[in-house]
Formats: structure tokens, C-alpha cells, sequence
């Protein structure tokens, strides 16, 4: 019987093991509210879906071919960062690419358009006018996409703006933004050297986790075209970082290094994160061997690449025994929009407009990787009921999402303890 209790134990066990304030921190982030309850389970979503939960006559896993897929799509998976050529605004995190059918990520999409509406107290006439906006601009989008001729290039930056008012403003606002400044903000100065200040989002690590810090950005230096600065990487400090819900519990490592001057404060920050295998996959008993997880990392930097319209130059891997990292820069440009302070409904229909624009281009380069850009793809030769699915499934699974948190905030007291359920609490 599903039970999300349990569900969510059991996934989670060996993080809280490994981290038990970390997953208490979990836990209180998931309690907030359905949508960040609905950002904290993928692993639920996979098996769900895996399981045929509000299926409604949508494709089964395993039919046709199979794509790269997000896989842990949602709003607050977009986001801006700098690239080579600018600032740009796209799909950020890859932490859960897999493969399959694209409805699964659609399914996903449209049901966090029910949940972020609603985490807004948009009414459900409202909530369900967000979906059909993302639903109507996705099925168009991708299959202008898929004709042949037509180049998978869409993209939203500050030289190719969205004209959409609320994301355009995100994208001036992360463009004006400098790096000293934000590396002043979150260090010291002291001794010639920086150091990240400590604080809710930078912690301390252990002795064994700060050398495998140290190890991964030997390996990923090893990767990486030599520095046009000497002493670029010199290390400066090096601490663990908590950031997102979903992902939180894997180890998380930021190394502060030189860059071009810590007098000056044109350091750069590198997250080092652990790779694991996507939900979807586990549940589906594939690449969860150790070879797969040696190459995780680099898969999942592959398809990031492969997908964004354009990537960080400091994007890359590393790895560490028969564990992988993926390593991203942190920078000044990085930035959400909280969809909370958009003014009416109509607004976030706009953004999800957007956010579907990008998602079908990222499925129409999958594509056209696996089967050719001509091909329409089964799901949609009939458009109207293919939405008319997915928005039953949204709806219904938002549902479901908010009666599991329901259920979970009724627990939160025993998951906080998580000595207990994990058998580690002391007698």
C-alpha cells in the first residue's frame, strides 16, 4: 500500500545517516507548503508514474523510443546564469535527466502550474487557465520544432529577450549585477586571502569531506583548459552548501578559489554536487551499477549541454573514487523568479508560456538526437486530447500532492527525528 510516509523514509535513509540536520531541514522546507512538499518527492512522482497513478490513458514507460528527458522539471527549475555569450535564462538543473516518453516531463511541468498558482492562492479557475497556457504553448511550440528545416534554437537572453515583462526584468536586473560585489557579500578578507563567510547556506565540513573537496577540484582541473590566469585556482576556502529541496542530503561541496584576484574580489565560487542515478531509473532497475554512477555526472552534464541554449564555460565533472560530481560556477547572475510576487494570475500564465517555449525546445533537440526532427512523435498527433490528459492528470495529482503533504506535515515530528527511524539514535 503507498504509503508517503514511508516512501519518503526510505528514500531519504541514507542522507539522514549521512546529514541528520540537513534532512530535519528537508523536512521543514517540504512542510512549508503542497508545491514545496510536490519539489522534495520526485523519487514519489517516478514511482507514481512508474506505477500508473492518474494515468488516464496517458503512454506507459518502456513504449516507442525514448528521450533525454529534465526528468525533475518544475518552476523553480529555470533560472538565469551567465554563459559565455551573456546572461541567458533557461532549464538549470539536470540532477534527475533520464529517459522516456517526453509526456513525462509535460505531466510534471503542468502539475507544478497547478501548484505554484495555488502556492499563490490563485483561485482553481485560475490554476487551471496557468496549465492550459503552458499546454497550449508547449504542443505548439514543439511541433514547430519538430518540422524539418526548423532549428531547435530558441532561446531567452539578454540579447534575445522573451517579451515576457517579469522574466525580462529578471534577466536586466541579473545582467547589471558584478562579481565583486557579490563575492564582498558573501566573504571576508583577511591575511591576503577570502573566506565564505559561515551562515545558514555555508557550513563547516568534516575533515574527510573537506579533502574530497580538495580531490575533486584536482580531478576537475585536470579536465578543464588551462586557466589564462596563473594561480586561478589556488584554493581559498573550501565549506559545504545548502541550497533547493529535492536535492538537498547528497554531498554538496563549494570550493572558493583565486580567480583573477581575492584582493580585488574577482574570485569564483565551484560547487562540487553529488551525481546519483535518477528516481525514475532506480525504479526502473537501470543504470544504477557502479560504472553508471562513475559516469553520471558527465551524463548529466551532457545532456545540460546538450539542452540549454547555451551553457556556463565552468560547467564540468569530477570524480572521486566510484563517486561522480557535476561542478557549476556560482556567480552574480544567477537568480529565480518567485512567482509569488507577480501581480495576478495573468501574469504567471505569461511566464509558463516561457517556461514551455524552453522545455519544448529542449525535447525537440532530444528528438532529433534519437528518432530525427521530422518525426511528430506519437503523443502528439492528436493535440486537444493530449491535453486534455495531461490537464485531468495535473489536476488530479496536484490533488494527490496536497493530501501526501497533509499527511507528511501530520508526521514531521517523527521524520525530524530521524536518529530514530534510521536506527542511529543512541540508547
Amino acid at each position: 500500500m503507498r504509503d508517503v510516509v514511508v516512501e519518503f523514509q526510505d528514500y531519504n535513509r541514507a542522507f539522514a545517516r549521512r546529514n541528520p540536520e540537513l534532512l530535519r531541514l528537508k523536512v521543514e522546507r517540504m512542510a512549508a507548503s503542497p508545491f514545496a512538499f510536490f519539489r522534495g518527492t520526485f523519487h514519489l512522482f517516478a514511482r507514481d508514474i512508474l506505477d500508473r497513478f492518474c494515468d488516464l490513458g496517458l503512454r506507459a514507460a518502456g513504449t516507442e523510443a525514448e528521450l533525454d528527458l529534465v526528468g525533475d522539471i518544475h518552476g523553480e527549475n529555470f533560472g538565469t546564469y551567465q554563459a559565455d555569450d551573456g546572461v541567458h535564462w533557461d532549464i538549470n538543473d539536470f540532477d534527475e535527466t533520464t529517459q522516456g516518453r517526453l509526456d513525462f516531463d509535460v505531466r510534471r511541468l503542468a502539475t507544478s502550474c497547478i501548484l505554484a498558482a495555488q502556492d499563490r492562492s490563485d483561485n482553481l479557475t485560475d490554476a487551471v487557465q496557468v496549465a492550459l497556457a503552458f499546454l497550449g504553448a508547449y504542443t505548439d511550440t514543439v511541433r514547430k520544432l519538430l518540422k524539418k528545416g526548423k532549428p531547435a534554437d530558441l532561446d531567452v537572453s539578454e540579447s534575445s529577450p522573451s517579451h515576457c515583462t517579469p522574466i525580462d526584468q529578471l534577466l536586466r536586473e541579473a545582467v547589471a549585477l558584478k562579481r565583486p560585489a557579490f563575492v564582498e557579500r558573501l566573504t571576508e578578507y583577511a591575511g591576503a586571502r577570502r573566506r565564505l563567510v559561515r551562515s545558514a547556506r555555508y557550513f563547516n565540513l568534516p575533515e574527510g569531506e573537506q579533502a574530497q573537496a580538495l580531490r575533486l577540484l584536482e580531478d576537475y582541473c585536470k579536465r578543464m583548459p588551462p586557466p589564462a590566469v596563473p594561480d586561478f585556482y589556488k584554493v581559498e576556502d573550501v565549506c559545504g552548501r545548502v541550497s533547493g529541496i529535492g536535492s538537498m542530503g547528497r554531498f554538496r561541496y563549494v570550493v572558493l578559489v583565486q580567480g583573477k584576484g581575492s584582493k580585488e574580489a574577482r574570485n569564483v565560487l565551484l560547487e562540487f554536487k553529488e551525481a546519483r542515478p535518477s528516481a525514475y531509473d532506480v525504479y526502473r532497475q537501470r543504470q544504477t551499477d557502479d560504472k553508471a554512477l562513475r559516469e553520471r555526472a558527465e551524463r548529466v552534464i551532457t545532456v545540460q549541454r546538450q539542452s540549454q541554449a547555451a551553457s556556463n564555460a565552468r560547467l564540468g565533472f569530477a570524480l572521486d573514487g566510484g563517486m561522480s560530481f557535476q561542478v557549476r560556477e556560482l556567480g552574480p547572475h544567477d537568480s529565480r523568479l518567485d512567482v509569488k510576487t507577480l501581480k495576478s494570475a495573468v501574469e504567471l500564465q505569461a511566464v509558463v508560456r516561457v517556461q514551455a517555449a524552453v522545455l519544448a525546445r529542449t525535447h525537440a533537440r532530444s528528438a532529433a538526437r534519437v528518432v530525427g526532427v521530422a518525426n511528430p512523435l506519437a503523443e502528439l498527433n492528436e493535440v486537444e486530447p493530449f491535453c486534455q490528459r495531461v490537464l485531468a492528470f495535473a489536476l488530479a495529482y496536484a490533488d494527490l500532492a496536497r493530501r501526501d503533504w497533509q499527511r507528511f506535515v501530520g508526521h514531521r515530528g517523527d521524520l525530524e527525528d530521524c536518529e530514530k527511524w534510521t536506527g542511529e539514535k543512541k540508547t
